[in-house]
């Protein structure tokens, strides 16, 4: 046990001494461990009455918070009796029941109404505020920029006083950093109408776990330990759960006006009324003002944080900030909204920092409030053609151009058309996406990315017509400028996906380096020759006349995540596949020289036999071919039968085959239902290929693993592998740790 520890042992030791020389009790439980403050139940039968221990650190609230459970003692537990001295409070229970996040709405109601009222007469007893912290509102966003910025402290080593970094990382405290600091002058006039209203107490973390209604029907409000002076409302975000919700049904706007009758809508309302009603200042200024005593009170809130280091209560700290900065953004949004030009830069400024959500929210507002800005329009069609929302893209582009046709074309018409022209051919509509560009440039023959779009286009209609030829594979051509940057456009990514979905197989040129390619023919000739004789291998299955499948070890170069995640492949095997999708298998076949023709198979049964269900499915298990050879004549290729994954296989030989050749660098994708054979390899060279099998989380393929395992890797191999890496094979990792456990128990 530490020292620190064991020092709070002792403390609450004496001071549960202390308490049973002025209540009885049973037992003691603790319920209640927080940096801030210990609390221990302490039963009596049925009764209880409860124990607060204050750290050092915290003594200065007892006094405070004794002198409030006295004043307001109908709204406030009995307080039994106290030290102020060493910071026991000991507290009658309410007797009643406790409010939470889920209790009835006109509960919640009359705890924003006691709480009001109690305001109303702690701004008229201003004796009460002497002992109490005030912040100064204007010096807040000033302050909570110091918070936010990444300090030297450490996770094992922190001073009594931490920044947010501690609780959130440092990379999350600099985002959040920097995207205020750039929005510091919105909040700062945003706080100053927080002057208007007279001075009361706040409660500092009012919320309904804070509360109870009491056995006489009266509503308590506990734990004021974060008591603060203030004007009315600093406490109101933890009632909302931060403050945009309250901002907006203050605003007097149409979407106010609209959520009037709801829960919120009633909440803020019996807040306002009870404050109005007592005198504390009138209805409109309430309206006008409470905004920004809310946002005051909200940022004084994350920065009491700051003096709570330890890990008790972190990672609740953590998601606490995470919430109310996000809040804080919100409110910096809707401020931005107000005024054209500043939405539009700070717009710019959240796309600049890959802050697309938020870029997009803002551009949608200001492209309602101002239907006319064709700039806006374009900056928000790309802005959701990058996010993947092609039909919004298509319905802001459709509206724009709607807008712009009399009596001129503005000059962002040729860029809204050839924005619509692009999303259109993302959703692979080939024929209207070509109209719409050509259009773009009889309007202005300039515009160059509408002219790289249009050879796109073309490039996708050939790669569809080529792939419904009789005898022609379907082939997913990526150029070698897109190969270099491994990235696949989106139109790449729906065409590859669209052709594999209906034939079941597809060629992918370009889709790895050569020079990764050749470097892992070198390693595999070296490491696996044993296997390259006709044997009885116990490792490895006999695919046919002179063929095998062995296990690749997952580690250099095979480990390569140029392989394994490939960028031009893995983003279309996860658009049919789901994100989730896992790599379930990691193996090569050897086709030694004079193999025979493989005979005519799919590489697993149907998962509902004799059902049409099994040929309607989607996708729950693709094979990459990659060929280590190229794959021609002469060394042989797989012969597919083309849409045949949505017939039997005793069909396909009447569909017709493709017998692609595969360059080195490209591979081959098949459906598992798709049928195929492997031709015979009539070259003097071993031919091998890798293949790996993605498939569905919950897909396992127990038919062709019976031999060797699906994938092999060490645990120190795994531990060294990256995150995006691990989520693929982690599965056969828990797997094998499965059965290793049910081998154990089974003897």
């Amino acid at each position: 046990m530490g020292s620190q520890e064991q020092s709070v042992t002792v403390i609450d030791s004496e001071a549960l001494e202390w308490a049973k020389g002025i209540v009885a009790f049973d037992a003691a439980e603790l319920v209640s461990d927080s940096p801030w403050a210990r609390t221990h139940r302490l039963h009596r039968g049925e009764q209880a009455d409860y124990l607060k221990v204050v750290p050092q650190r915290q003594i200065k609230i007892v006094a405070p918070t004794v002198a409030l459970a006295q004043h307001f003692h109908r709204s406030i537990p009995k307080l039994i009796a106290f030290d102020t001295q060493r910071g026991w409070l000991l507290s009658a229970a309410h007797g009643g029941r406790a409010l939470d996040y889920g209790s009835a709405d006109q509960d919640i109601a009359e705890l924003a109404r006691t709480y009001a009222r109690l305001q109303v007469d702690a701004a008229k007893t201003p004796a009460l505020f002497s002992a109490l912290p005030q912040p100064a509102i204007a010096a807040l966003p000033a302050l909570l920029l110091d918070f936010l910025k990444p300090g030297e402290a450490t996770l094992k080593e922190v001073s009594a006083s931490v920044g947010a970094d501690y609780f959130i990382g440092r990379d999350e405290a600099a985002r959040y950093h920097r995207a205020l600091q750039r929005r510091v002058a919105l909040l700062e006039q945003h706080l100053l109408p927080a002057a208007e209203l007279p001075l009361t107490i706040n409660h500092g973390d009012l919320r309904p776990p804070n509360a109870a209604i009491g056995a006489d029907g009266r509503c308590l409000i506990l734990d004021w330990d974060d008591a603060l002076v203030g004007p009315a409302g600093m406490s109101l975000h933890g009632l909302f759960s931060g403050c945009i919700v309250p901002t907006i049904l203050l605003s007097g706007s149409a979407a106010a006006e609209a959520a009037s009758g709801t829960a919120d809508g009633l909440l803020i309302r019996a807040y306002v009324d009870a404050l109005a009603a007592g005198g504390y200042s009138d209805t409109a200024t309430l309206k006008r003002a409470l905004p920004a005593s809310m946002c005051a009170g909200m940022i004084q809130f994350m920065l009491n944080f700051a003096g709570f280091p330890g890990e008790n209560g972190r990672s609740a700290v953590r998601d606490t900030l995470h919430s109310r900065l996000n809040d804080l953004l919100d409110i910096c949004d809707l401020l931005a909204s107000r005024d054209p030009q500043t939405a539009l830069d700070l717009a710019q400024d959240y796309e600049d920092h890959n802050e697309l959500r938020r870029a997009q929210n803002l551009l949608q507002d200001h492209s309602v409030r101002h239907p006319g800005d064709a700039n806006a329009s374009v900056r928000l069609g790309a802005l959701l053609r990058k996010r993947g929302q092609l039909e919004q893209a298509e319905q802001t582009y459709r509206e724009a151009i709607a807008l712009a046709q009399a009596p001129t074309h503005p000059p962002e018409a040729a860029q809204l058309h050839a924005g619509l022209g692009a999303v259109l051919m993302e959703q692979l509509d080939v024929a209207q996406g070509k109209r719409e560009l050509q259009h773009a440039l009889d309007l202005d023959p300039h515009l160059a990315f509408a002219r790289d779009d249009l050879e796109r286009v073309l490039a996708i209609e050939q790669m569809q017509h080529i792939a419904t030829q009789p005898g022609q594979m379907p082939t997913l051509r990526f150029t070698a400028d897109e190969a270099a940057a491994g990235v696949v456009r989106p139109e790449k990514i729906a065409l590859g996906s669209s052709l594999f979905e209906t034939y079941g197989t597809l060629q992918i040129d370009n889709a790895f380096p050569v020079e990764t390619i050749a470097r892992l023919h070198d390693a595999f000739m070296q490491r696996y020759s044993p296997y390259f004789r006709e044997d009885n291998h116990p490792d490895a299955l006999r695919l046919g006349d002179k063929r095998y499948m062995l296990t690749v070890d997952l580690e250099a170069p095979f480990n390569d995540t140029a392989i394994i995640a490939a960028p031009m492949v893995l983003p279309i095997i996860r658009k049919l596949l789901g994100d989730d999708c896992v790599l379930g298998a990691y193996t090569a076949v050897i086709s030694l020289p004079g193999s025979l023709d493989q005979r005519l198979h799919k590489d697993h049964p149907a998962l509902f036999p004799d059902t049409e269900w099994h040929f309607k499915l989607p996708c729950f298990a693709a094979q990459i071919i990659i060929p280590l050879v190229p794959l021609d004549e002469l060394t042989g290729t797989t012969r597919f039968y083309k849409g045949t994954h949505r017939i039997p296989t005793e069909l396909a030989e009447e569909t017709g085959s493709q017998d692609p050749l595969v360059p080195l660098g490209s591979c081959l994708l098949t459906d598992y239902r798709c049928a195929h054979r492997g031709r015979g390899n009539r070259s003097q060279k071993v031919r091998p290929i890798l293949t790996l099998i993605f498939n569905r989380p919950w897909f396992r393929d127990y038919k062709n693993y019976g031999k060797q395992p699906p994938l092999r890797f060490s645990d120190a191999a795994y531990q060294q592998m990256p995150a995006d890496f691990k989520r693929l094979v982690s599965w056969w990792k828990e797997e094998r740790l499965h059965n290793q456990l049910e081998r154990s128990v089974l003897g």
